[in-house]
């Protein structure tokens, strides 16, 4: 009997079914179109987005590029700066010691009194200076020591100077903004 009451409604207002039916697939289809182009324009903005940031990345890997190769550029200038000067003064040295090997020149220490930083003249009495001081000369041996400890303190204040001006100049010019 359920059956029979229910076909007699579906066929006293059938027409009302279909077209509650057909209002229901219009809205769904309705909405269906709303979502895609929802769907559609955040697709569009997050697009747009991506673009914009990928462009500022271009923009600052560039301008960190650039920084890059100014910073390299200057210390590789501070290098070639700090190894030309080494290297003028070992020849400097070098030029020395043979000079102290060949006899030519000699080595001479001007003795001074170490407790009151006065140099030690001879009977003499009057101002002091180097002209008057007592001096002493070096064998050869004690001169090319005397000349390698020069050349060693000159090439420690090279490398200091030079580690100095790397880290100063790599500070100023690799920082991060």
């Amino acid at each position: 009997m359920e059956t029979s009451l229910f076909a007699a409604v579906l066929k006293a207002h059938w027409k009302s079914a279909v077209a509650i039916l057909l209002a229901a697939a219009l809205v769904w289809w309705i909405e269906g179109l709303r979502w895609d182009a929802d769907v559609s324009k955040l697709k569009a903005t997050h697009t747009a987005e991506l673009k914009k940031i990928s462009d500022q990345s271009v923009i600052d890997l560039t301008n960190q590029k650039k920084r890059t190769e100014a910073a390299q550029t200057a210390l590789a200038a501070l290098d070639a700066k700090h190894t030309k000067e080494l290297a003028d003064e070992q020849a400097k040295n070098d030029r020395l010691r043979a000079d102290v090997a060949d006899g030519t020149r000699r080595v001479r220490i001007a003795a001074a009194n170490l407790a009151t930083s006065q140099l030690i003249r001879g009977t003499i009495s009057g101002t002091c200076g180097v002209g008057d001081a007592a001096q002493v000369e070096l064998s050869g041996a004690g001169g090319r020591a005397v000349l390698d400890l020069r050349a060693s303190a000159i090439k420690d204040d090279k490398v200091i100077q030079y580690l100095q001006g790397y880290a100063a100049e790599a500070q100023k010019r690799c920082k991060i903004n």
